[in-house]
């Protein structure tokens, strides 16, 4: 090899390793690792919660990781045919009917069906009262709730139907008390405002609170508005998940889970950022958010290689994707030993002939 592509060699090395350690310092990308669901799916499926499992694999599965993979899409497949299975559905309806609560959709619209209508309400009181009667623990949020909804009931007939949306809410509420969802907060908000609504007649104080609950419940459902609901500590924070449920649905929920509720914060964050590339990143988790934000959706995007119709530059080529292969694989130690090493190189190349020259007999006279 001619002397003089030597030095070229190195710079073209040093420069490389350089960018590469650059980039690391803003974020490194061999930190991200894609979430596996399929334990966390086999976990859900022993403790026999298909909806959860379901819900759960489903986010993950659109992906290519996870798609190609045949465990999952077996697993998938065999929590479907569970859930479609008549006798199975049959025995969650009767479970949310009789009971007022079930994991299984089919039962929770029977158990809120039920409770929709004035019969649930009676029933549940007639139940706390019979716990009051025994000398049992009563449910002072179940009866504020069930109270709620009797005067709601009223007042929907009342007003034709106008106030559906908050006896929907209440409906929600005592659901998700039901199943130990409600933070307690709000089921000391509740206990408040159903002893002012019940001296007044009037379900007017209730609007700012119930507001937020109908509105998640008519974006997602009410399984994810309750496991959401779940999360909060104030109405400050419902209301802000009401954004959450506008822009990422169904998902929000799962999301939320797999960031360690961070997910919020970073979306807020990245406004400009599309929805479907902040879903991509969460499979890494509250790591893949961190990555996106500090490298920017166009690097991110191309260093993870998700195929995503950016607006900006779309990046193409062999050379971006061996600059990729570096950027995952080689050690930053090697990178800074090469920057040293040409550092030396160069050193060495200009010290010998400063040397000689300042040794040289014309100077020396």
């Amino acid at each position: 090899m001619p002397k003089i592509f030597t030095p070229i060699l190195l710079i073209l090395l040093t420069t490389t390793s350089l960018l590469i350690l650059k980039e690391r310092k803003t974020f490194d990308i061999r930190t991200l690792v894609h979430i596996d669901p399929i334990p966390h799916t086999k976990e859900l499926i022993a403790k026999e919660k298909y909806v959860e499992a379901e819900e759960y694999l489903s986010y993950f599965i659109s992906y290519k990781y996870v798609k190609e993979n045949p465990q999952s899409q077996q697993l998938l497949q065999a929590i479907k045919s569970k859930r479609e299975d008549y006798g199975y559905k049959a025995k969650k309806f009767l479970e949310g009917l009789t009971q007022g609560k079930s994991d299984e959709d089919i039962g929770k619209a029977s158990a809120f069906v039920s409770d929709f209508l004035i019969v649930g309400d009676i029933r549940d009181l007639s139940i706390e009262g019979k716990h009051y009667i025994d000398n049992k623990e009563v449910d002072n949020v179940i009866v504020a709730l069930s109270s709620l909804g009797i005067l709601a009931t009223a007042s929907t007939v009342y007003t034709m139907g106008a106030t559906t949306p908050v006896k929907t809410s209440i409906s929600v509420l005592k659901y998700g008390k039901k199943v130990n969802k409600l933070p307690s907060w709000l089921s000391k908000q509740l206990i408040t405002q159903a002893q002012i609504s019940n001296k007044t007649k009037s379900l007017d104080n209730l609007k700012d609170l119930l507001q937020p609950i109908y509105k998640l419940y008519d974006k997602i459902g009410l399984n994810q508005t309750l496991n959401l609901l779940k999360n909060t500590k104030n109405i400050k924070e419902l209301k802000s998940f009401v954004t959450l449920a506008s822009r990422f649905g169904k998902k929000s929920n799962i999301l939320l889970k797999i960031t360690k509720g961070k997910a919020f914060e970073y979306a807020k964050s990245m406004p400009n950022v599309k929805s479907k590339n902040i879903l991509y990143a969460s499979t890494y988790g509250e790591e893949g958010l961190k990555g996106l934000k500090k490298m920017g959706e166009v690097k991110f995007i191309k260093r993870v290689g998700f195929s995503s119709n950016l607006a900006k530059t779309t990046y193409k080529g062999n050379l971006n994707s061996f600059f990729n292969y570096l950027l995952k694989t080689i050690p930053s130690s090697l990178l800074y030993a090469i920057v040293i090493l040409t550092l030396l190189y160069f050193i060495q190349k200009i010290y010998i002939p400063i040397r000689e020259l300042f040794s040289s007999p014309l100077l020396s006279k």
